[in-house]
């Protein structure tokens, strides 16, 4: 009762009533004053002037009070007209931010009748405020099943779900975030539901399984394609050595049973046939090397490449006619295959040891780094080096940046280096300088150990 009467107040009710009561009481006290002036038995004090005087101030007294309550009255109406004011403003603002937004939004109270859509849901939606969300959005004359809003409502957490929606002949997938919405004291007044048109990134995650899917089949066709190549390249080497045995046997049983008989023509043309069997010879292991290396079946272990590489160098050493100084770390470990990196290394090596031999001090060094938070390793010589430019044709198969009269060999060496490191998930790459030496850097990525740097 007592905040009714307050609120009375506060909207100035009571004004009215008041002055009308400070005038009745004035009259009355007046006419009170007047008839005991009149009577000879009254009371003495009636009948003096103190007595009017103080219904005078009586009379005073209430038109005070009733100008004080109607100040404040008057002030509370302009408090609360400022106030009604502010908060027209403020809601005006919340409106204006949301119907701004590109997401639709949309406020529906406890019953699942909708209060509220910015104008971003009235485009996408329609205009169904004052009507059921199952009824207006489904047709459907109860909640939907497994509603998420209702969830929402029963554990008071937000939920997400997803939706799709016909709009012409085009279908538009949504995202759906619903949200409590609370009073003062906690309690869930009603739901907020924003929507995120998703059409796109389901477009792009078809787009994206439709290519895996064809990366899949295409892979499966590459490494069927690779398994023939294999198969045919390890075929064919075979096949090729009986006809090149017999060529090269056939030509030495001439050079040495007719030799006497043969002019220098003759024996030039037996030579050059004889020395051409043993280029397809090493041409013939060479491509059996690269077959086996990319089809070999991989065993990965910690491996020190030091031990592998000085053995390698005694080999180079014993074999030829020069000395050449081999700059090798302590140790120097690596993980991968060790038959695979032994490979790497007689190629790697016994190329560097090929080139430095017009050097004057040739000298070849193994080494390693870190580049990028990998350990890359290096071999690196002073020997004949390359134009960078030609970079990018060093790791063909039979493709030779220099002479082979000068540096003799069956251009496979490099590319057999490059399957290597591609198949222990690394890169490989050269830096040279005609003239001043080259430098072969690979790193094993998917088998890396850290080392310490060398070099």
């Amino acid at each position: 009762m007592s905040g009714q009467i307050e609120e009375q107040a506060k909207k100035g009710e009571f004004l009215l009533p008041a002055a009308l009561m400070v005038v009745t009481l004035s009259l009355l006290a007046v006419e009170v004053a007047g008839m005991l002036s009149h009577q000879p038995n009254a009371f003495p004090l009636a009948r003096g002037s103190s007595f009017r005087t103080l219904m005078l101030l009586v009379q005073g007294g209430l038109v005070a009070v009733a100008w004080r309550l109607a100040v404040r009255t008057r002030r509370c109406r302009r408090e609360l007209e400022e106030a009604r004011l502010r908060s027209e403003e403020e809601q005006g603002k919340v409106t204006a931010i949301l119907d701004a937004m590109v997401d639709p939004v949309s406020v529906q109270d406890t019953d699942f009748r909708i209060i509220y859509q910015n104008a971003a849901h009235r485009n996408l939606m329609g205009d169904h405020r004052g009507e059921h969300c199952y009824r207006a959005y489904r047709g459907n004359a109860e909640i939907c099943p497994e509603c998420h809003l209702e969830q929402t409502f029963r554990d008071g957490k937000p939920h997400f779900h997803e939706a799709s929606l016909e709009k012409g002949e085009a279908t538009i997938f949504l995202e759906i975030l619903s949200s409590p919405l609370r009073d003062r004291t906690g309690k869930i007044v009603a739901g907020i539901e924003a929507i995120r048109d998703i059409t796109p990134r389901k477009q792009a995650e078809d787009e994206i399984r439709k290519l895996n899917r064809d990366l899949e089949r295409q892979a499966l066709n590459l490494a069927a394609t690779n398994r023939e190549l294999e198969a045919f390249s390890y075929s064919a080497s075979h096949d090729l050595r009986t006809p090149l045995t017999r060529i090269y046997t056939a030509g030495q049983a001439l050079e040495e049973a007719y030799l006497g008989v043969l002019d220098d023509n003759g024996r030039f043309f037996v030579r050059t046939i004889c020395d051409a069997a043993e280029h397809m010879e090493e041409l013939i292991e060479a491509l059996l090397s690269l077959s086996q290396v990319a089809s070999s079946e991989m065993t990965v272990e910690q491996v020190d490449l030091v031990p592998i590489a000085l053995e390698i160098a005694a080999d180079l050493q014993a074999g030829g006619d020069r000395s050449v100084e081999f700059v090798l770390p302590e140790g120097l470990q690596a993980m991968g295959d060790r038959q695979l990196l032994t490979v790497l290394l007689e190629n790697l090596l016994g190329n560097a040891w090929k080139y430095t031999s017009h050097a004057i001090a040739p000298r070849v060094e193994l080494g390693a780094g870190m580049r990028d938070g990998v350990p890359c390793y290096f071999v690196r010589d002073n020997g004949a080096g390359f134009d960078m430019k030609d970079a990018d044709q060093l790791f063909k198969p039979f493709k030779r940046l220099h002479s082979s009269a000068d540096f003799p060999g069956t251009g496979v060496g490099l590319a057999t280096v490059q399957r290597i490191v591609q198949r222990h998930g690394g890169e490989v790459w050269a830096e040279g300088e005609p003239g001043k030496g080259a430098t072969f850097c690979f790193t094993l990525r998917s088998f890396a150990l850290p080392v310490a740097a060398n070099g």
